[in-house]
């Protein structure tokens, strides 16, 4: 089993150390699970101790033989009872803290609480920003994950050529593509960082069933089987002609890429074979701006504008009440991280970050037709993680 190397979990804890000082932030407190193995290189805890200065103390519950194996922490210890982590802190050196970072933004109120009364301290900060700040730039390792996660999906095209027929519902060919997927090295599991935030493997939609609105901050995320999941492949059938969106993420050792293709059964209408080459001369456009003389905000304006170039802006990432306010966003540990491209946010692209970045129509009593592609932004042109052919995937 493939390990995150020490000296690769040393530099992210420094990193997160000087963003503590910064902020006069004594000690953090991580618990989420990709924050766990993002900084620990496992799951297998409760909780990671950083302080301000000096080594961090990985809190295991049960299995300690498996976090040992997985972690770089040196210092791991087992608990039974919360209450024996004051104990542990002290034998250890640590204070209480004056200032205690937490990941607020999806901690459940009782956990923050019970941490503030454990280690007696009435100052809790969020440090959410701060961890996902440190998560967008992409080291030489992260990156490397993300090239095999790209990998497998780039026979998606050959196995919905292979297997797409007459009769087949949007749900039948997604268990397909995904079954592919589970025996290339997907994890199986799509992390999103945010409450209620949940997503399947990927999105295989047909058509109008595009156009309906989702309660997750995505385009055309389809129906679902039910109301109670709300999103992804439904039972509708795949009729001829119908744009067919092929919305995939990989997941390889912890690590995503995010893709789009568009396919059809039958022959392509004139108007769908045109704006889908239309839509992958937006992308090719757009993602010449993947550079660290842009912002943010400057990317997703400059699609407001490729779109009205392409006299597609009434349809550009929605319509109607049915639009999504950016176009790119960034991917790593989680599907959603930073960077966002979208409007407002005035912060400079930096070299390391992954972004996928989708320039997508929807196009009332027609569906969705767009493009998307991963990539990564270095110093002086963005570098394709997907290398997916992006021709329309026709199958007769």
């Amino acid at each position: 089993m493939e390990t995150i190397p020490k000296e690769e979990l040393i530099k992210r804890k420094e990193g997160l150390q000087e963003k503590l000082t910064d902020k006069g932030i004594d000690l953090a407190v991580i618990i989420q699970n990709a924050d766990l193995y993002y900084f620990a290189g496992t799951i297998q805890a409760e909780y990671l101790f950083i302080p301000q200065t000096g080594d961090p103390i990985l809190f295991v519950r049960r299995g300690i033989e498996r976090a040992e194996n997985e972690t770089g922490i040196e210092k791991v210890v087992e608990f039974k009872s919360s209450r024996e982590i004051p104990d542990v802190l002290a034998k250890e050196g640590i204070n209480f803290p004056k200032k205690l970072g937490l990941e607020l933004y999806i901690l459940p109120y009782q956990t923050a609480t019970k941490l503030q009364s454990l280690l007696e301290v009435n100052n809790l900060v969020n440090i959410t920003t701060l961890i996902r700040q440190s998560r967008m730039i992409k080291s030489d390792y992260e990156v490397k994950l993300m090239k095999r996660a790209a990998n497998h999906l780039s026979t998606i095209p050959k196995v919905i050529s292979e297997n797409l027929q007459p009769g087949m519902s949007e749900l039948e060919l997604s268990a397909i593509i995904e079954n592919h997927l589970r025996k290339q090295g997907h994890s199986g599991l799509v992390r999103m960082r945010g409450l209620n935030n949940e997503i399947p493997m990927g999105v295989c939609v047909v058509g109008d069933n595009a156009e309906i609105s989702i309660k997750t901050d995505a385009l055309c995320g389809g129906s679902g089987l039910h109301a109670s999941i709300g999103i992804g492949s439904s039972h509708k059938k795949i009729t001829e002609g119908e744009p067919i969106v092929v919305d995939f993420v990989s997941n390889y050792q912890g690590y995503h890429v995010d893709q789009t293709r568009l396919a059809v059964l039958g022959e392509p209408s004139a108007y769908l074979q045109e704006t889908h080459e239309k839509m992958v001369n937006f992308l090719d456009r757009l993602s010449e701006y993947l550079i660290p003389q842009h912002s943010w905000k400057e990317i997703y304006e400059e699609g407001k504008r490729i779109a009205e170039e392409l006299e597609v802006a009434e349809y550009f990432m929605g319509y109607g009440d049915n639009k999504v306010r950016f176009v790119g966003h960034g991917v790593g540990l989680e599907l959603n991280e930073f960077p966002f491209l979208a409007d407002g946010l005035n912060f400079d692209l930096e070299p390391g970050m992954a972004i996928a970045l989708e320039p997508k129509l929807l196009v009332p009593d027609v569906g969705a037709i767009g493009i998307e592609n991963t990539y990564l932004v270095t110093e002086d042109k963005p570098q394709k993680l997907t290398h997916t052919s992006e021709e329309l995937i026709t199958v007769k």
